[in-house]
């Protein structure tokens, strides 16, 4: 059990939210959701003591062991990587240390042996004799090699840190675990897994995440922090999504019958109170009218980017014909001699491990000539809009927003045009003059889907589009790839948002490129997998 009781922070001179009192049930898993700047992760840093509250308190059942997810990859450099996992358990590898050093010493006074023997006790208790072994098959789930678990913690990927950092929250069952963003820099295939064991374990929960298919997974109850509150649904996010809807409309039809009663009781008032016989009639409608209460229907936090792409020119048949196209670094092949065509209006979703080779595929289909060997033809008419995983590049210059955005203008676009674009994707008329250095990744991204629609590209290619977006953000994309009548190949591990968009499936393997047709489900039939 963990609660709060009047739970308030403020930075400035508004309240991020104010006076939560919330209490997360034993064994829940709960999907902490929100707008992005809502407090999500603030909240969850007052859950933890990591930072303090501007009033009210937190309480935790002093029976369960609390673990995070921590979020600083960088915090165990001279650690070695099973060691990493294990000092999620503070108490045990408090215990291990003391051990081990006790062992090390050339000869024990009777002391520091009664001390061994107490400690070998704790160690027994907290299940430390199988630390190693769990600490392995953490690893092991996680995508961790076993080569991989006796290195330091600097010498393994930025992307691997984060995923030992997540075998080290889900170490030694936890009785409280608090998850940030636990599915950034996972392959589809490991988020099945943590699905999986996240199922299995007795505990509370409380998870941050975008990913909708990972909620609608794990999750028995979702907290939506909203309008400074939390309130909390049971079930998933869909159940969330189809509760709250309707929880809004029911008010707001509620509202629209009082507001028709109030006219017509006024319209009485108005017609008759000067005349004598009905000025009884006419006050006692005036106090009927002042007993009517309407609901306080609050404004949301969440604000929704509007995203269309519309394509200049149509393709009608061929998009792009591959042939035969490999690509390998120094001795490593990463495609070997593939083919296939993509024809108009293909939805074609890039999937495999990470590492596999997804982004160096788009690359080759980008650049004609960053293939080794092979031919990529593509039909004259295509105007390819391209967003890369990583186009920090792209943002290092002083510019403004709008004349970064006027580069990608076409000649009929006049400035009213690249304002209207940039405000549809939610920068504020004081925004638009600000340097693009200083956006944040979330920002980023909205601003290259500005650069796409103003380019008005009939191929669209993506590259993992949903990192650092929030929920609205991408929702908002998917619809718009949805509605889209143009060619869309993209990069994604949210299953989501596969499935709602993709009819062709390319799964990258360490030797072969396979293609399902029919979309995400008739790949999930094909290898057999309900996930």
């Amino acid at each position: 059990m963990i609660s709060t009781d009047n739970i308030s922070i403020q930075f400035g001179t508004e309240p991020l939210f104010e006076n939560i009192t919330v209490s997360f049930s034993n064994k829940n898993r709960y999907g902490l959701i929100g707008a992005n700047g809502s407090g999500k992760s603030t909240f969850m840093k007052i859950l933890t003591n990591e930072l303090d509250a501007s009033s009210g308190t937190v309480s935790i059942d002093k029976t369960k062991r609390m673990a995070k997810l921590n979020q600083d990859q960088f915090a165990y450099e001279e650690i070695k990587v099973s060691d990493c996992v294990i000092m999620g358990h503070e108490l045990l590898w408090k215990v291990k240390q003391e051990r081990d050093h006790l062992y090390s010493l050339p000869k024990m006074t009777e002391k520091e042996g009664m001390r061994v023997a107490n400690l070998e006790l704790e160690f027994g208790e907290m299940d430390g004799y199988t630390a190693e072994s769990d600490a392995e098959e953490l690893l092991l789930g996680v995508g961790i090699p076993i080569k991989d678990h006796e290195k330091l913690m600097s010498s393994i990927a930025p992307g691997l840190k984060l995923r030992v950092l997540l075998a080290q929250a889900l170490f030694g069952d936890p009785g409280i675990l608090l998850l940030d963003e636990p599915t950034n820099n996972l392959d589809i295939n490991t988020i099945r897994w943590l699905e999986n064991t996240l199922k299995s374990r007795d505990c509370t929960m409380i998870v941050i995440s975008h990913d909708r298919h990972f909620l609608n997974n794990i999750c028995t109850h979702m907290a939506d922090l909203d309008y400074r509150e939390i309130r909390l649904y049971p079930g998933n996010y869909n159940d969330f999504m189809i509760a709250s809807t309707q929880a809004r409309e029911t008010l707001v039809n509620e509202n629209a019958k009082k507001h028709a009663k109030i006219n017509e009781l006024q319209s009485f008032v108005n017609r008759f109170s000067a005349n004598a016989s009905k000025a009884k009639q006419a006050t006692s409608r005036a106090n009927q009218i002042n007993k009517i209460k309407l609901e306080d229907i609050k404004k949301t936090s969440r604000v929704y980017p509007f995203i269309r792409f519309n394509q200049g020119k149509k393709i009608h048949n061929k998009v792009v014909e591959v042939e035969n196209i490999s690509k390998a670094y120094d001795n490593l092949s990463i495609i070997k001699k593939f083919t296939m065509t993509i024809n108009s209006g293909d939805r074609i979703a890039v999937i495999g491990e990470n590492g596999i080779g997804k982004t160096t595929f788009l690359k080759c289909l980008v650049d004609n000539t960053f293939a080794n060997t092979g031919s990529i033809r593509w039909s004259e008419n295509a105007t390819i809009g391209y967003f890369a995983q990583n186009h920090s590049e792209e943002f290092k210059s002083n510019i403004s927003l709008i004349d970064w955005m006027a580069k990608w203008s076409h000649k009929d676009d006049d400035l009213e045009t690249i304002r209207g674009t940039l405000g549809r994707l939610l920068f504020s008329q004081d925004d638009i003059n600000k340097p693009i250095g200083v956006l944040s990744g979330g920002e980023q991204r909205r601003m290259l889907f500005g650069k796409i629609i103003l380019q008005r590209a009939n191929v669209i290619i993506l590259d993992e589009p949903t990192n650092h977006l929030d929920m609205e953000s991408i929702e908002s994309l998917n619809h718009a790839l949805n509605i889209f009548d143009g060619t869309t190949i993209f990069v994604s591990h949210d299953r989501e948002f596969i499935s709602s968009i993709a009819n062709r499936v390319l799964e990258i393997k360490s030797d072969k490129i396979i293609e399902y047709g029919g979309g995400y489900e008739s790949y999930q039939t094909a290898i057999g997998n309900g996930y």
